[in-house]
């Protein structure tokens, strides 16, 4: 085990795959792995950083509750949240998703998504002026 400058440890296995160390090698085993792990690294939006928010907005109402700037920055991000969950649920039916599917997926039923969720119409060019020009 070695130590390096800014605390990291060096245990002589690769930090991608586990395999040993080939000479003057200090992390990967491999410029491949290295690319893989230096990604791997730099992804943020995984099941901790959802955690991760979640607890966030959990103190947010914890202080909202004493500080009236504070209630109203938590009413804008349930609205805000509100607006990009419809946004998902209709980036879901773009890509096939069924409505039994997302309400499985929120907890709903297939009814309760196609209420508070309605698709939305799509709007054409040629049809947005309808009146006659004669």
């Amino acid at each position: 085990m070695l130590k390096l400058p800014g605390g990291r440890v060096v245990t002589g296995a690769c930090s991608w795959c586990g395999g040993p160390l080939p000479p003057r090698r200090r992390r990967f085993c491999t410029d491949e792995h290295r690319r893989k792990g230096h990604r791997a690294e730099r992804t943020t939006e995984n099941d901790d950083y959802a955690k991760s928010v979640v607890r966030q907005i959990r103190s947010m109402g914890v202080r909202a509750s004493a500080d009236l700037y504070a209630l109203r920055s938590l009413a804008d991000a349930v609205d805000n949240g509100r607006q990009i969950l419809a946004l998902a649920v209709d980036g879901a039916r773009s890509r096939g998703y069924s409505d039994g599917e997302i309400g499985q997926a929120l907890g709903i039923t297939r009814q309760a998504v196609w209420k508070r969720f309605p698709r939305q119409p799509k709007v054409d060019a040629e049809t947005t002026g309808t009146g006659s020009a004669a």
